[in-house]
C-alpha cells in the first residue's frame, strides 16, 4: 500500500491534536484564585504528613553530614552526674562534653571526609560521557545533532559540578534528587533548559514507595522561601495581580530584611525548618506540589501509524477522521474494508496536575503538568530502598569513625597518665641552701651544678620514666582502619598510596579494581540516575526548541554540518528513536582511542578527514577546517604549482613492497604522509 502519509491530515492523531491541547491546557490553567482554600487546606495537610514522616530521614542525614564535616563527638548520651534537684543539671549531655567532664581531650582523625573526597575525586577523574544511541542506524546525524544539543545543555548548566556535588549528597543520605525545566537565565537573558540540584530537606512524597524505579511515586513537590518581590514576579499577570498577593501575604516584608540570627553559612537555616513557616523574616513561603490525578479520556490506536496514545478528540470527532480517511483512501483506489482506520475508546487514565500554593491555601498558580512528557520536572532516586529505607554509605562507616576517635582519645589518655621523666628526691639530698623547687630548676638547667653533701643511708636523686602501656590499643587502632577501608570499598590502591616494595603494577592494577567492587552498585544507580535525566533533559528540548537553534560544541565535530544545528522536525518520535547510555570518558580511554585511530590510519583503513572526526587531539579541528578549504580549492582550480608537483610524485610512489597506491586521493597521500612522520 503505497500511501503519502503528509497527504492525510489525520493521519496522526498526536501532532494533529497539539493545538487542541495547548487550548484545552490555557483553559485548566489558573493563576491567583482562592475558591478552593479548603480543598487546598487538605492537600496541604496531606504533604506536611509526609514532609514530618521523613523527619529520621533528616535526622539522620543531619548525623551524617556532621560526621562528615567532622563533628564526631556531637551525639546525646545520659548524663552521669544529673541531679534532678539541680535545675542547672542537663539530664542529656554531648560525648564531647562528658569527655571533658573526664579530664579529657575529645581528639577526632576525620576518615569519612577523606573517603568521600577520594570517591569524588575518582568520579572526576573518570568522567563518563551521555551519549545518545540510535535505535535506527540510518539516522548517525540526528543523533550527532541530539549528542550536540545534550552536550550543550550541560555545559550551559556546568552539570560536571552539579553532579560532584550531587554524588556528595548522595554519599551522606542516599538521596538524589534534580529539576529539570525551560526557565529563564538572568545572565542569558532567554529562556533554555535548566537543571537544579535539590536538597532532599526541602522535599516532600509519598513515603509508601516501594518499587525503587519510583514508578508508583503518586505525589511529589518541594517548599521554597521567596523574598514577595520575588513572588510578584513569577505570578502576576497584571498589575492588579500585586496587590492581591501582597494582600494574601498580609504586608510588605521587604522592610523586615535582617542578617539570619542563627550562623552564617552554616546548616540552621535548613536543620530547624518548619513546613509552613520561613526561618527568616523577610521571606514567604510557597509550596509546590505535584500530585497525579485521574479522569476518563479518550485513548486511540492509530493503525496507519502504528501510535496508541490519549488524544484531546471525543470519540464522536474521530468517527469524523475515519470517514474523512475513507475517502481520502477511496480516491487511491482502496476499499473500505482495506483502510486502517482509528480505534477509540474511552478509558480512565492518570496525568499530573501541579499547583503552587500559600501556606493559607491560596493558589498562585495551577495546571495540567504543560510537559509533552506528560510528568513532573522532578527526577530523583533513593538509594537502596530496601524495605522503605534510605541511607547513604556514609552511614556504614560511622561505627568505625567512632570506635577510632575512642581508640585516639585513649590512646592520648594512657600517654599522658604515664609516668614521664618524674624526679624523685630524697628529703634528706636537699641542700639546706635550696628549696625543692630550686633544686629541680637547676636538675633540669642546661650545664647545673647541685652540690649538697650525701649522707649514709640516704639514696641519690633518681630520674623514674616507664614505658606507656596502650593495651593493645595500637593493634585495635591498626584493625579499625583497615575494616573502614574494607567496607567503604577505598582501599591504599584506590587511594593512590605508594604499594609496597616489590609489588607488581599488574597486582596493584588488580586491587585497585578489585576494591571498587564494593562501590558498584552505588555508582551503578548514579549512572541509570543520570541517564533518566538525559532522557528527561532531550524531551525538555525536543518540546521547548520549536525552531532551528544553533548548538554547536567547539570540541565536537560532526560528518554532516546539519549536527550543528538542532532540528525538531528531525527528533518528532524521540522516545522511539533513540534511548540514552552512559560512554567512558577519561584520559586513558581517550589516548587508546586516538592510538587505535592512528593504527588504521596507517593501514589506509579510514582517511584522514575520518580520523581527524574522531580524535580527541586538541589540533584536530584547526587541521581539519584547513584541509577543508585546500579541497574547496581543488575543486575550484586554484592549487598553486608546486603542490600539484607534491601531489603528482606522491601519486606514484610505491608502497612498502613494491604495490602502488590506487585509487587514493594525492590531498589524503600527502597528509597521511605528514602526519605519519610526526607521529
Amino acid at each position: 500500500m503505497n500511501i503519502d502519509k503528509k497527504k492525510l491530515t489525520t493521519s496522526n492523531l498526536v501532532e494533529s491534536a497539539r493545538a487542541k491541547k495547548e487550548k484545552r491546557d490555557r483553559k485548566q490553567t489558573r493563576y491567583l484564585y482562592d475558591e478552593e482554600t479548603q480543598e487546598n487546606q487538605q492537600l496541604l495537610d496531606v504533604c506536611r504528613q509526609y514532609w514530618e514522616s521523613l523527619q529520621d530521614f533528616r535526622d539522620r542525614r543531619k548525623r551524617n553530614r556532621k560526621y562528615y564535616r567532622g563533628e564526631q563527638w556531637k551525639d546525646k548520651i545520659s548524663n552521669p552526674d544529673y541531679d534532678a534537684n539541680d535545675s542547672n543539671s542537663e539530664e542529656y549531655i554531648t560525648e564531647e562534653q562528658y569527655i571533658i567532664n573526664q579530664g579529657k581531650v575529645p581528639l577526632k582523625q576525620n576518615i569519612i571526609r577523606q573517603l568521600v573526597r577520594n570517591f569524588i575525586g575518582q568520579y572526576r577523574q573518570n568522567p563518563s560521557k551521555s551519549m545518545v544511541v540510535a535505535r535506527d542506524r540510518n539516522e548517525t546525524w540526528i543523533v550527532d545533532m541530539l549528542n550536540n544539543a545534550l552536550g550543550y545543555a550541560h555545559d550551559l548548566n556546568r552539570t560536571k559540578r552539579l553532579d560532584a556535588r550531587l554524588l556528595e549528597e548522595f554519599s551522606m543520605s542516599g538521596f538524589l534528587g534534580q529539576k529539570i525545566t525551560y526557565d529563564w537565565w538572568d545572565e542569558k537573558r532567554r529562556e533554555d533548559v535548566k537543571i537544579v540540584n535539590k536538597n532532599p530537606a526541602m522535599m516532600f512524597f509519598n513515603t509508601d514507595v516501594a518499587d525503587p524505579r519510583l514508578l508508583d511515586l503518586n505525589l511529589i513537590g518541594e517548599i521554597y522561601d521567596m523574598e514577595l518581590d520575588d513572588i510578584i514576579v513569577v505570578f502576576s499577570q497584571k498589575k492588579s495581580d500585586e496587590e492581591k498577593i501582597r494582600e494574601w501575604y498580609g504586608y510588605d516584608k521587604s522592610d523586615l530584611k535582617a542578617i539570619y540570627e542563627g550562623d552564617g553559612l552554616s546548616a540552621d537555616r535548613i536543620d530547624y525548618l518548619d513546613f509552613l513557616l520561613p526561618n527568616e523574616p523577610h521571606k514567604c513561603r510557597v509550596i509546590e506540589v505535584w500530585e497525579k490525578r485521574t479522569e476518563w479520556r479518550v485513548k486511540a490506536w492509530d493503525k496507519l501509524s502504528g501510535k496508541m496514545d490519549v488524544v484531546e478528540y471525543s470519540i464522536k470527532e474521530i468517527d469524523l477522521m475515519n470517514q474523512k480517511r475513507i475517502r481520502e483512501f477511496a480516491l487511491e483506489g482502496i476499499p473500505e474494508s482495506e483502510v486502517p482506520l482509528i480505534q477509540a475508546w474511552e478509558e480512565k487514565v492518570k496525568f499530573w496536575h501541579v499547583k503552587y500554593l500559600t501556606p493559607e491555601g491560596y493558589v498562585l498558580y495551577e495546571s495540567r503538568s504543560v510537559y509533552e512528557h506528560r510528568s513532573h520536572p522532578y527526577v530523583i532516586a533513593l538509594y537502596p530502598l530496601l524495605d522503605g529505607e534510605v541511607w547513604g554509605f556514609v552511614e556504614d562507616m560511622i561505627d568505625q569513625q567512632r570506635y577510632i576517635n575512642r581508640l585516639i582519645t585513649l590512646i592520648d589518655f594512657i600517654m599522658g597518665s604515664s609516668a614521664k621523666g618524674v624526679l624523685m628526691i630524697p628529703e634528706e639530698s636537699i641542700p639546706e641552701n635550696m628549696t625543692p623547687q630550686d633544686f629541680a630548676t637547676e636538675w633540669t638547667r642546661y650545664n647545673g651544678v647541685i652540690v649538697y653533701k650525701s649522707k649514709p643511708g640516704v639514696s641519690p636523686p633518681q630520674q623514674l620514666s616507664t614505658n606507656s602501656s596502650a593495651v593493645g590499643a595500637q593493634e585495635l587502632l591498626s584493625l579499625q582502619m583497615k575494616l573502614i577501608q574494607e567496607i567503604s570499598g577505598i582501599s591504599n590502591a584506590v587511594q593512590g598510596q605508594t604499594p609496597k616494595s616489590g609489588t607488581p603494577s599488574s597486582l596493584y592494577a588488580q586491587q585497585s579494581q578489585n576494591s571498587m567492587t564494593n562501590m558498584a552498585d552505588f555508582m551503578e544507580t548514579f549512572n541509570e540516575f543520570k541517564e533518566i535525566r538525559e532522557m528527561k533533559v532531550l524531551q525538555i528540548i525536543q518540546q521547548f526548541y520549536p525552531k532551528n537553534r544553533h548548538v554547536s560544541i567547539s570540541s565536537e565535530t560532526y560528518d554532516d554540518d546539519k549536527a550543528a544545528v538542532y532540528n525538531p522536525d528531525a527528533v518528532a518520535d524521540l522516545d522511539f528513536d533513540v534511548t540514552v547510555v552512559q560512554g567512558v570518558d577519561t584520559p586513558v580511554y581517550r589516548q587508546l582511542m586516538d592510538d587505535t585511530l592512528m593504527e588504521l590510519l596507517r593501514g589506509q583503513m579510514i582517511s584522514l578527514e575520518m580520523f581527524l572526526q574522531n580524535t580527541s587531539l586538541p589540533y584536530a579541528q584547526n587541521l581539519l577546517d584547513s584541509i577543508r578549504k585546500e579541497k574547496d580549492r581543488m575543486q575550484q582550480g586554484q592549487i598553486p604549482d608546486g603542490l600539484l608537483q607534491q601531489y603528482a610524485q606522491l601519486q606514484g610512489s610505491p608502497k612498502e613492497g613494491g604495490q602502488q597506491q590506487q585509487g587514493q586521493p594525492a590531498q589524503r597521500q600527502l597528509m597521511d604522509r605528514l602526519l605519519m612522520n610526526a607521529s
